[in-house]
């Protein structure tokens, strides 16, 4: 098959880089020795027009002068794209931020991938172009015939919302450099993930952070950012008089993040939103338990009471609470941490890409019909 996949984030991307782009580069990956996979994505600052990973195609499209007019540029000149370009099947993994307006003869041969439903969410992060993309959501949902997605949550809450389309259900899955042994623990808490502070619940951790400062342990954030994402955090910080509890870490290497995995006493997740919440499993792969928010994706990813906790959205105390409970109790920790291990098993990225690849033949069959 000649597959086109278009997705604005990329691996690469400084100003996202997120579970998305992995899965779907990993995906492409596999799927690149019996295939010819072009993913089609948005730019960023010194980034590369087109490369090669491994067999998968990396075209790169749209403006870098700002982040907002990389996804707004990538929106209207990837539509361009796929209508001239000739494939067997576009896989279409959408993002409310950046839309893309195709034909319906091309929807007939096309894979709808929905990672995470933003609903109000994108109201409250960006209250005035947040309606737009809560609007273009809803409306995209209904053009599309096949669908995919990535828990069984967001699964149900697909089916309640569409009448008249295939809904499929394939996962995440996680690295094989992730699997280890538990290290000797840390004086720290992990996040791991993009310094997004709204969508990863970011404010939420420093306010629990603040209950726990007595224990004297650290917050260690690792992970993408951008100098204002920064700034804001530490200003955050600072007058929540947290600072010195707080550290940095970047970007780092698969190596790096691994050890981190490994030596953290926990990792936590209190996001507002997630499609999957890969971290979780990765935490899992590293024998460490994990916190997460009780919302669509983290609740499939974290088995509560087993392979970690879930707690409130948007609730500073009960995070606290729970932050408090695995501090307090190593063997519980302990326990978490290898059945963790043990779920994680089941996500190996070969199984995955053959699920998904048997619903891109599955899809090319009875298109040509």
């Amino acid at each position: 098959m000649k597959i086109l996949h278009t997705i604005y984030d990329d691996v690469d991307n400084p100003w996202c880089g997120g579970g998305g782009a992995l899965r779907t580069l990993q995906i492409a990956r596999q799927l690149s020795q019996r295939h010819e996979i072009t993913l089609l994505v948005g730019t960023f600052p010194g980034a590369e027009r087109t490369k090669e990973i491994d067999g998968v195609k990396i075209v790169r499209v749209g403006t870098d002068l700002s982040y907002s007019l990389s996804r707004l540029s990538f929106a209207a000149l990837a539509s361009i794209e796929v209508a001239r370009n000739d494939f067997d099947l576009w896989v279409y993994s959408f993002s409310a931020y950046a839309p893309l307006m195709v034909s319906q003869t091309i929807r007939k041969r096309s894979l709808l991938e929905f990672f995470h439903l933003m609903g109000q969410n994108a109201s409250k992060k960006f209250p005035v172009f947040g309606r737009f993309a809560q609007r273009a959501e809803n409306k995209v949902l209904q053009l599309h015939p096949e669908i995919l997605t990535i828990s069984p949550t967001l699964k149900t809450s697909l089916q309640n919302m569409v009448a008249n389309a295939n809904i499929h259900l394939v996962y995440t899955g996680v690295n094989d450099a992730c699997f280890q042994s538990k290290a000797q623990e840390k004086d720290y808490i992990l996040y791991f993930g993009r310094l997004d502070i709204h969508t990863k619940g970011l404010d939420i951790l420093f306010k629990a952070m603040k209950k726990l400062t007595a224990k004297n342990i650290r917050l260690v954030l690792a992970g993408k950012s951008t100098p204002d994402r920064e700034h804001t955090l530490r200003e955050m910080a600072n007058t929540l008089g947290i600072s010195q509890h707080i550290e940095f870490f970047g970007q780092v290497s698969e190596e790096e993040r691994s050890l981190l995995m490994s030596e953290a006493l926990f990792v936590c997740m209190p996001s507002r939103y997630e499609g999957w919440g890969i971290v979780a499993i990765e935490a899992g792969a590293a024998k460490t338990a994990v916190i997460g928010t009780n919302i669509s994706g983290l609740r499939d990813a974290i088995r509560h009471n087993e392979t970690g906790l879930l707690v409130k959205p948007e609730n500073p105390d009960d995070l606290a609470a729970a932050m408090k409970l695995l501090l307090e109790n190593p063997s519980k920790r302990r326990e978490m941490g290898q059945k963790g291990y043990r779920w994680a098993k089941q996500f190996t990225w070969e199984g995955i890409a053959k699920n998904q690849e048997q619903i891109y033949k599955s899809i090319c069959k009875s298109s040509s019909h």
